[in-house]
């Protein structure tokens, strides 16, 4: 009888199909993985450019809400009509009635930069009062990246008596612990106690001062008695069901406001930066962008940022 043959395989191409099989393997779990950070980047930045959106629609409607008379009118109210006061406040078309910022050092990962930290925007029907993200370094990434600021004091927002210049702090300390907070306030008293805290309480007008703006931040008895009315008191932005979200503000900046030579009315410029708590962000390295993916302490999956710009006329579009 012949030799009756057996067909299988060597072990040479059994190591070779399990070295193929390995390789396949691998190449479809990167797959998975790029296709996983791709998606969650895309959610983060949708997350970013959503509420960015949101905001901007807030912002403005509020800007149009308020009364279209120029803002330089409230100089004319409140100081001595021919007063060197009144004239630096015209010149100035009150700009420190409209907005006030406090820069301070900030540290990201061992480099120390001057940048905006907390500050108010007041609309003439809401004022918003905002702390940087650089306030919050989360401490379950604090073994990724390191960020710290000085002063070290957040905004907060209390209650002035017209007939002291105490802070008082609102009740339920609702006007602390914020990212992101806006309030009634109709006659933009945040600024305008702004402006005169950081003068020691001098009604004389000047220029906010960058490094002279308070950390407290005051509305007066009557306007809060009123945002009581219209809103139950300040209005927590940037949470999602009494939680924050992962975003913060990292800058908002008004330009002076133009008066419209033809409608008599104020003319709004603005911008904000706003971008995730994560990645170790540096608006003045990265500006508005997360930093590159070989950087460390990227966190490039979970790094979001983006500018905003807008522009709005009060009164009217």
């Amino acid at each position: 009888m012949g030799k009756r043959y057996r067909g299988g395989f060597t072990l040479i191409e059994l190591s070779l199909s399990l070295i193929f099989i390995a390789i396949l393997s691998l190449a479809v779990v990167f797959l998975i993985q790029n296709l996983t950070a791709s998606y969650r980047r895309g959610l983060i930045l949708n997350q970013v450019n959503t509420v960015g959106m949101d905001l901007i629609d807030d912002f403005r409607i509020s800007v149009q809400n308020a009364n279209a008379e120029p803002i330089t009118k409230m100089c004319e109210r409140m100081y001595t009509e021919g007063s060197t006061d009144r004239t630096n406040c015209i010149n100035d078309n009150a700009n420190s009635f409209v907005s006030a910022t406090r820069y301070g050092n900030v540290t990201v990962n061992g480099t120390t930069r001057n940048m905006p930290i907390y500050g108010a925007f007041c609309t003439g029907t809401y004022t918003y009062i905002w702390n940087t993200g650089y306030f919050e370094p989360p401490s379950v990434y604090a073994d990724v990246y390191t960020r710290s600021v000085s002063p070290n004091t957040p905004a907060v927002l209390g209650i002035k008596d017209s007939s002291n210049t105490n802070f008082t702090d609102l009740p339920n300390n609702s006007g602390k612990d914020f990212r992101l907070i806006k309030i009634y306030d109709e006659s933009r008293s945040v600024c305008v106690n702004a402006m005169m805290k950081q003068n020691s309480w001098n009604a004389s007008y000047k220029n906010i001062k960058t490094n002279t703006v308070s950390n407290q931040f005051m509305i007066d008895r009557d306007m809060y008695n009123n945002a009581l009315a219209m809103d139950n008191g300040p209005i927590r932005l940037l949470e999602q069901d009494g939680q924050y979200s992962d975003l913060a503000i990292y800058e908002l900046y008004v330009a002076e406001p133009a008066l419209s030579a033809t409608r008599q009315n104020m003319f709004y410029a603005a911008s904000f930066i706003l971008g995730t708590l994560r990645g170790g962000i540096d608006i003045k390295t990265t500006g508005s962008s997360c930093k590159p993916p070989n950087d460390d302490y990227t966190e490039i999956d979970y790094c979001a940022i983006n500018k905003f710009n807008f522009a709005v006329t009060a009164g009217g579009y």
